[in-house]
């Protein structure tokens, strides 16, 4: 399903709630559609975005970066993707303004949920040409051309490109994929997941700090890791 492009600003997090796709299984306490809603609805930084999201951005040497403020923020906005019917359905998606322009960024909330199905168990699940009409697509916007691990996680690549893909809409000059953790334990919030998707680019994960993974056409592409205090 296409995400509508008429919007109704929210009153409260449980107004995030309906918008999920299993809200009676995916609204509750101590989950990450939860906390992410309180998370955003909550933030209290002249910025407007949640304080550990505006920290990274403040803390970046950047210059993409600099004076960071939060334009809009849809919640569980729908990403089409080509190779399928079914969208990328991202925590949040918002543009940000800067000094030197316009940023999209998506963000996954994680708190008791894994990233789901890796690349191996997705391939197992749809046709060849889906499989490999999506995984054009997705590599199209994510700047990379190598062959993909099995083991790296699906949910982090569509993620990602669905961050570019809205950047080039909106004529953004960056694209950020951000994971929200909720959970302090590496082995819970399942870390080695992010980290083997950073080691794609070349690169390093480093919590709490923007990476730059690549150019994709004239949008420079980064990702990042913080952990936010669960509110309620």
């Amino acid at each position: 399903m296409k995400q509508k492009r008429i919007l109704v600003p929210t009153r409260s997090a449980d107004d995030w709630k309906n918008l999920l796709a299993e809200p009676e299984k995916h609204w509750k306490p101590g989950y990450s559609a939860m906390l992410t809603a309180n998370s955003w609805e909550n933030a209290s930084t002249a910025s407007g975005l949640p304080l550990e999201i505006c920290s990274i951005f403040n803390s970046s040497k950047e210059n993409v970066f600099k004076g960071v403020e939060l334009v809009l923020a849809i919640p569980e906005y729908r990403v089409s993707l080509k190779g399928g019917s079914r969208s990328s359905q991202n925590d949040v998606f918002a543009v940000l303004a800067s000094q030197k322009g316009l940023i999209s960024l998506t963000v996954e909330g994680k708190a008791k949920e894994d990233f789901g199905l890796s690349m191996g168990e997705w391939k197992q699940k749809v046709s060849v040409r889906g499989y490999e009409t999506r995984l054009r697509h997705i590599m199209e916007n994510i700047g990379l051309e190598k062959q993909l691990p099995d083991a790296i996680r699906y949910q982090l690549l569509h993620r990602t490109a669905s961050a570019v893909i809205e950047a080039k809409k909106f004529h953004a000059i960056s694209a950020v994929m951000i994971v929200q953790s909720f959970v302090k334990s590496d082995s819970e919030n399942h870390y080695d997941d992010y980290m083997g998707f950073i080691q794609l680019y070349g690169k390093s994960a480093i919590k709490e700090k923007l990476i730059f993974l690549s150019d994709v056409g004239d949008i420079q592409l980064f990702s990042a890791w913080v952990y936010s205090e669960p509110t309620h």
